[in-house]
């Protein structure tokens, strides 16, 4: 029997919240005649996990499979999902993370209806703890948000991976997550796998369909909300965002670096400066973070391919 929606997640060190994940996708309402299985690709993981997985594999009503992943990173471990994945839909969705009971419904209905290519999922923010009077959530990622209204419809932005499907035939068509893109391990540091994924299918125009209906609820770490991490975050952002665009071929160059990037960076400090709000000041340091690792990154991209260039010599 074919197998209509793979779920897939990648799972380090979390037994805990993936006990909890697991739990909700056992209560999700399927339609009737869905045939869909669970693939869960563990990391490298030294905790409970591999307990947590069997325990509950052992009760579900439906397929649970276990895959291990040597090479340390999301992106490694979501591609070894990708090629065990039975499913002609395969949905991601994180280790800590609660669905909505109607998730897998609303994800099959909407690619039923509109024959798209991929489909994103609403993430709403779980807090268990005050949010902090200087955080401001529009247009951030450092706290895991996804919501662009309730209105069911086209995008022409990338899915969320915490919350995304995409039709197996697109992974043959484009290729898989890359590398070096992604977290690994517990380190928050590079990103953009996603999202950098999600462009080629814009690129390509494929379609993608936003549904408000298939939502995840995503807890709010209390240490991703402190203003040591919120900087830490925009700087690999900065980094993020350069090794996913990689350098422009042409323009003027600093040191191999854009030089509007440094103008950029003077702009953002003047602002930070001489913002008088706390709140708005806050918030321009954030850019300066930025700033400053779109400079480091495109600093190595630049070496990198100078020594790349360089004819290789013999010692005789």
């Amino acid at each position: 029997m074919a197998t209509d929606i793979s779920v897939v997640l990648a799972t380090y060190n979390r037994a805990s919240s993936l006990e909890t994940t697991l739990q909700s996708l056992s209560a999700l309402t399927v339609p009737v005649g869905l045939s869909w299985e669970v693939v869960v690709v563990d990391n490298n993981s030294t905790d409970r996990t591999l307990q947590v997985i069997e325990h509950f594999a052992h009760k579900a009503s439906f397929p649970v499979r276990y895959l291990w992943e040597d090479t340390q990173g999301r992106s490694a471990a979501l591609n070894c999902g990708i090629a065990a994945a039975k499913g002609d839909i395969i949905a991601f969705t994180d280790d800590d993370v609660v669905l909505h009971a109607d998730w897998l419904f609303n994800i099959k209905a909407t690619f039923d209806r509109f024959d798209c290519a991929a489909v994103a999922g609403r993430v709403i923010p779980s807090w268990t703890h005050p949010k902090p009077d200087w955080l401001e959530m529009g247009g951030q990622f450092a706290v895991v948000n996804f919501d662009l209204g309730t209105d069911l419809k086209e995008i022409n932005v990338p899915p969320l991976g915490a919350n995304s499907a995409f039709r197996k035939e697109v992974f043959d068509k484009y290729g898989v997550f890359r590398l070096d893109l992604g977290v690994r391990g517990n380190k928050h540091t590079i990103t953009c796998d996603d999202t950098e994924f999600g462009s080629r299918l814009i690129e390509a125009r494929e379609k993608i369909v936003y549904d408000p209906r298939a939502i995840i609820y995503h807890p709010v770490d209390p240490r991703r909300t402190t203003k040591k991490y919120f900087i830490s975050w925009y700087y690999y952002n900065g980094v993020s965002l350069t090794r996913t665009a990689g350098l422009p071929e042409t323009g003027p160059f600093c040191l191999g670096v854009p030089r509007w990037h440094f103008r950029d960076l003077l702009s953002s400090l003047a602002r930070w400066l001489f913002a008088l709000d706390g709140k708005r000041r806050f918030q321009q340091k954030l850019q300066v973070a930025k700033s400053i690792g779109i400079i480091v990154e495109s600093y190595r991209l630049a070496h990198r391919q100078a020594l790349s260039s360089q004819p290789n010599e013999q010692v005789l």
